[in-house]
């Protein structure tokens, strides 16, 4: 009796037909004691007998791929004391520090470490897959996890090329410019908008030919970009523009009113309903911040502001070339921070209830983690200034909402102090783990 005839059995009926012989072996014994109530059953069950014992009667074949190499222990797995810690460290300002620390110890995780933080919920997890032992890596050997770590090491690598190019721009600006020209051209669509980030930062007179170069791009992001940048060079385009801006941005008293004007066919058209494309936001992105405060004669605040009136998209546009513009403040990053920097931020928060990661970033990296933190304490309700533009049903609505208002700013404060206490504990405990392994 094969498979075939009790497949055949089984499509004329039990009805029609008996049931097919047993074969005179092992197996036709142990066939011959299966027996249940119906024939139906009786098939059935000789059918699942008869299929496990022709998966698993057969002969192995000579294997054609050799046995995987018995790969070694890890020589310096993470220690226990430290990875208690590290999912928790790794959600916060401390995790750059804390993978240094790992890669200065040459620690390294397992494959289960690393799927347990991903299940946990821990982000960006292709940062640690170099710390993956030799076992890790081959466990993991086409897992997605290793397809993310590609990108991002491609990514890195990238980066890598983007710094070396805006050293060579400095040293040589000439070079520099080709360079750049020659990687646009090989570029995708991400790396050309790197590309424009860089020269956005720091544009050079020889960077015109790319800019030319990129109008006909298929981005019609990338093509509004580079016609802008265009104007940031001097030239008869930049000359043009400075003339029109006057006309555009006038002065009434301490108001600055936007007339309407004809847009330069050089800056090409807006994309007509797109909140952060318009005319305005062409021409005035069209000119350094700093020489179109020259050309206004205007304060770079009071320009913003009356931008942000116009149009939010406006605002942020105009704020994003101010701060490009600013220096580098590596001296005030790397003053020291202290407790009253943290009340400071944390009576900010009281106030106006807006909780700035940047500052507590800085105050989870640099604050001595003994410093003594007092919670903040509630502050005392009182009306702000009224809006004069509001309705007076607008105005009650607000003047409703002001204590409520109020009362969220304390508990934001409150569960800022929390988070801060919460990283600084966490740096206490690292440090003392990373004293008993040293």
């Amino acid at each position: 009796m094969t498979l075939k005839s009790l497949a055949a059995a089984a499509l004329r009926g039990t009805a029609r037909s008996p049931l097919p012989a047993l074969p005179p072996s092992p197996l036709g014994e142990a066939l011959g004691r299966i027996q249940t109530a119906s024939p139906e059953a009786t098939l059935l069950a000789r059918a699942a007998l008869s299929g496990l014992h022709a998966r698993a009667g057969l002969v192995l074949d000579a294997a054609t791929v050799l046995p995987p190499v018995q790969l070694p222990p890890p020589a310096c797995p993470l220690p226990p004391q430290l990875w208690a810690l590290l999912p928790a460290l790794l959600g916060t300002p401390l995790r750059s520090a804390v993978l240094d620390d790992l890669e200065l110890g040459r620690w390294t995780l397992s494959a289960a470490q690393l799927l347990s933080l991903k299940n946990s919920g821990v982000r960006n997890l292709q940062e640690l897959w170099p710390l993956l032992d030799e076992r890790g890596q081959a466990v993991l050997d086409g897992h997605p996890l290793q397809v993310e770590w590609q990108k991002a090491d491609a990514q890195a690598q990238w980066q890598a090329r983007l710094h070396e190019l805006q050293a060579v721009r400095t040293a040589d600006p000439s070079a520099g410019a080709a360079q750049t020209l020659e990687l646009w051209q090989a570029a995708d669509a991400n790396g050309r908008r790197d590309l424009l980030d860089l020269l956005e930062k720091g544009l050079l007179a020889d960077d015109l030919p790319l800019l030319q170069h990129a109008e006909t791009d298929r981005s019609a992001e990338v093509q509004r970009r580079v016609r802008m940048l265009q104007g940031h060079l001097p030239g008869p385009l930049q000359d043009e523009l400075l003339a029109l801006v006057p006309q555009v941005v006038t002065t009434k008293g301490d108001q600055l009113k936007f007339r309407p004007f004809q847009l330069p066919e050089a800056l090409g058209t807006p994309n007509v309903g797109a909140v952060d494309d318009s005319d305005l936001h062409r021409l005035l992105g069209a000119l350094p911040f700093s020489v179109l405060l020259g050309a206004l004669d205007v304060r770079g605040e009071q320009l913003v502001q009356a931008a942000e009136k116009k149009s939010r998209s406006l605002g942020q546009q105009l704020r994003a070339q101010r701060e490009r513009e600013r220096p580098e403040r590596s001296a005030e990053a790397q003053a020291p921070v202290t407790a009253a920097d943290a009340a400071e931020w944390l009576a900010s928060i009281q106030q106006r209830g807006q909780r700035d990661p940047a500052t507590f970033g800085r105050l989870a990296r640099q604050l001595d983690p003994t410093a003594d933190i007092a919670v903040p304490q509630p502050l005392p309700f009182v009306m702000p200034a009224r809006p004069a533009s509001l309705s007076a049903r607008q105005l009650a609505l607000w003047e409703e909402r002001q204590p409520a208002v109020h009362h969220e700013r304390q508990a934001e404060a409150e569960a800022a102090w929390r988070s801060l206490m919460e990283v600084l504990r966490l740096r206490r405990e690292w440090a003392r783990a990373l004293e008993e392994v040293i």
